[in-house]
């Protein structure tokens, strides 16, 4: 990497704000990599994304060192540090019954200086995030009891949005609405103990696939799918899902 920061002029002009799109980019990879070693048992992909989002922690831990700041032995010596803390019944053999409520603790402890259980939140992706709000509000037992709640809150929710919709609301009062709708979306994910994020990129590549499986029939039978009326198109697409074994 600090061969490439002087001999690379691409390289050479980044900064810690120009990797950032690369960063996300790597990390939505690696995800999709996990998928396929996950579905077929080829793990080679996730070799190579994993390198390519480790090149992204060299590169900033070379830009850090540039700015006199830290170093990758730095970053590594920080993440032990912070393994060993957060594991006493581990490495301090503290046992605990819950250790999940124990990480959240000692999480806690490190951040004593917060005001809010909502501060110190990354800025993750919106449902991503939604989900980290929710599960800070669960500790104080502001949380729904039951799956059933949430489902009933969200039919709720899109009912409202349904009025609004329906009367011809302006702009921002459908978007609060239909933010909602997403928000309580992610709150079902989590009482479900899904991510929301992963199972939304989930089904956007499956659309996908069935997409270009679609487009691949209508190309093979000489149909222009503008043209094409939605009845046909939807019986297209469901026979592009078959043909996928899905």
């Amino acid at each position: 990497m600090k061969v490439l920061r002087k001999e690379c002029p691409w390289d050479a002009e980044q900064t810690i704000t120009s990797l950032r799109r690369y960063t996300l980019e790597e990390t939505h990879e690696v995800l999709e990599a996990i998928d396929i070693a996950d579905a077929t048992g080829d793990w080679q992909p996730l070799k190579t994304e994993l390198g390519d989002l480790l090149l992204q922690v060299a590169f900033y831990a070379c830009l850090a060192n540039e700015a006199d700041a830290f170093d990758l032995g730095d970053v590594i010596d920080t993440l032990i540090e912070k393994m060993i803390y957060r594991h006493p019944h581990v490495f301090a053999q503290t046992a605990s019954e819950d250790i999940s409520r124990q990480w959240n603790e000692l999480k806690d402890v490190e951040h004593k200086d917060r005001q809010s259980l909502m501060d110190g939140i990354p800025p993750l992706p919106a449902l991503q995030y939604a989900q980290k709000q929710q599960q800070r509000a669960a500790r104080v037992g502001f949380d729904w009891h039951q799956v059933s709640d949430v489902m009933l809150k969200m039919r709720e929710e899109l009912d409202e949005l349904e009025v609004e919709v329906r009367n011809g609301a302006d702009r921002q009062r459908i978007e609060d609405e239909f933010g909602d709708v997403l928000f309580t979306l992610a709150n079902l994910a989590r009482k479900l103990d899904l991510d929301a994020e992963l199972s939304l990129m989930h089904t956007n590549r499956k659309f996908g696939n069935r997409f270009r499986a679609m487009e691949a029939l209508a190309a093979s039978r000489e149909l222009d799918m503008s043209s094409t009326p939605l009845d046909e198109l939807e019986e297209l697409y469901q026979e592009a899902k078959a043909s996928l074994g899905e």
